[in-house]
């Protein structure tokens, strides 16, 4: 019978997490894991789905402790809430044990993931113009007016394009209906027989911006746009 500390762990988005845990027997010895495979396994007990299956890392062998280390980029799709953890062990006949958690048989601990402490990845906005050369209008939050302003815009093509991509920006206090006479042109980048992805940047405080194509030949099939 192998056991594991089992406390409530707090790991937070945006940012990499490191566990450690200890194993030991039923009398609180530590227990070897020599020729041993340890797995951690966390779950959601509310849909029964398994979102991380991952090969812990042992540190000590003989002392039975391991370090298993969850990727800020594991957590981009989970809820913050509280999950279940539990660990299965491997020996080196390929038997599969269970790591149980207390002296009660129970195999799982609590795992929270928690926001709002790290930045965290925000998806770019994509224009991919399903409406027509003129992409639809993108609104800023306030909060990215600020300091120098940067955007950035990366540019695809799907075939050879000649032609031209125009960045409008509006000053307007409105974040519905923007009528074309609100925006002003902020850059106009031309490509002649462009293929690989390009991009752009420039600066300014805007409340909203939108991008227009002009095409010749070939196509400029999307832009992905951070503000």
């Amino acid at each position: 019978m192998s056991m594991f500390y089992a406390p409530n762990i707090k790991i937070y988005r945006g940012i990499d997490n490191d566990i450690r845990c200890n194993f030991v027997n039923r009398d609180q010895k530590k227990t070897s894991l020599t020729d041993k495979t340890v797995v951690f396994i966390m779950i959601d007990k509310e849909n029964g789905t398994t979102y991380l299956e991952r090969t812990a890392t042992i540190i000590d062998a003989p002392g039975g402790a391991v370090n298993v280390k969850i990727l800020q980029s594991d957590l981009y799709n989970l809820d913050a809430k509280y999950y279940t953890y539990a660990f299965k062990v491997t020996d080196g006949e390929g038997n599969v044990q269970i790591g149980y958690s207390d002296d009660n048989y129970g195999a799982n601990g609590t795992i929270e993931i928690v926001e709002g402490v790290y930045p965290t990845f925000v998806a770019s906005t994509e224009e991919a113009f399903g409406a027509g050369d003129t992409g639809s209008t993108i609104f800023l939050d306030p909060y990215v007016n600020r300091n120098v302003a940067q955007h950035t815009a990366q540019v695809y093509f799907s075939s050879a394009f000649t032609g031209t991509l125009t960045i409008e920006g509006s000053l307007s206090p409105q974040q519905s209906s923007l009528t074309n006479n609100e925006f002003v042109t902020i850059s106009t980048q031309s490509y002649s027989a462009q293929e690989d992805p390009v991009m752009v940047n420039w600066n300014g405080i805007y409340s909203a911006v939108r991008f227009k194509r002009s095409t010749t030949t070939g196509t400029l099939s999307k832009v992905l746009y951070r503000p």
